[in-house]
């Protein structure tokens, strides 16, 4: 709204410039002209810009609210609506640690992801199924907890781990993880297991995998 009051203003302060310029000579007439088009831009340029700001907020809020990735109120179910999901949530969790410190943090501490390390190739191979595996898990993990109100509050942390465990994986592959990224992703791993209480063997297989 504005916006539009203000393109009117243009109008009217364009329309006064030129009724006053336009009635000399040839020379005011052209005066009547630059003058009468640089007033127009400038209020449209204003106002284009103003619209680009606007949407441009709205884009950051909105990606904003997609990598947090917390579900809001009406997205965690008000009364439990899966059975025994505290019980799914922890033995997924469980998994997920045991697979991720098996395929991923303790290889990588042994050093089979650096180049010319023997079995390299097939570690990796093996990381990145493992990844795909924890991730699917994580995602059930994510939805026992949004059956529940009292579970809900761990989403947010499952959600992270998925992102965090993606962005480990394709380091991993690119040959440029460093310390720091596994231990970031073991770090939130640990954080999630200290507020759930799950319980994990530090080392778990995963079919197909060894």
């Amino acid at each position: 709204m504005g916006c539009r009051r203000g393109l009117r203003h243009v109008v009217r302060t364009l329309r006064f410039t030129v009724h006053r310029l336009a009635t000399g000579g040839p020379l005011k007439r052209v005066m009547a002209l630059v003058v009468g088009l640089t007033i127009l831009l400038g209020g449209t340029a204003a106002c284009g810009s103003s619209s680009k700001s606007t949407n441009a907020a709205t884009s950051a809020s909105q990606a904003s609210g997609a990598v947090t990735g917390s579900p809001s109120t009406g997205s965690c179910a008000q009364a439990g609506t899966r059975k025994i999901p505290k019980t799914r949530l922890l033995a997924d969790l469980g998994l997920t640690y045991g697979a991720f410190h098996r395929y991923l943090y303790k290889p990588f501490k042994a050093g089979s992801f650096h180049q010319g390390a023997n079995g390299r190739t097939k570690a990796i191979i093996k990381a990145g199924l493992a990844s795909l595996a924890i991730v699917k898990l994580l995602s059930n993990a994510g939805k026992n907890a949004a059956a529940d109100p009292t579970l809900c509050k761990y989403v947010p942390s499952i959600d992270g781990i998925k992102a965090s465990l993606a962005g480990l994986t394709a380091k991993i592959k690119s040959g440029t993880a460093t310390s720091g990224d596994v231990d970031g992703t073991s770090g939130l791993f640990d954080q999630l297991k200290n507020s759930t209480g799950f319980s994990s063997s530090g080392a778990s297989s995963l079919p197909g995998l060894g």
